[in-house]
């Protein structure tokens, strides 16, 4: 399991940044925890929702950052 203290990738760009973090502080551990698992396994990408930050499945389109 990938070290969650971190922000997250190493090579995460600002949006992903803020996306990470707004995770972690809205998300209960568990839930975080798989979300990045699954950031880090390049089949879920930080995409804007509704205007607020969210997640997306890699390939479906959608507004990025």
């Amino acid at each position: 399991m990938a070290d969650r203290t971190a922000t997250g990738p190493k090579d995460a760009g600002s949006f992903a940044e803020r996306a990470i973090a707004d995770s972690r502080a809205t998300m209960p551990p568990h839930l975080f925890d798989a979300t990045m698992e699954l950031y880090e396994q390049g089949r879920i990408e930080p995409r804007l929702v509704n205007g607020e930050y969210g997640w997306g499945l890699v390939g479906q389109g959608g507004m990025n950052g």
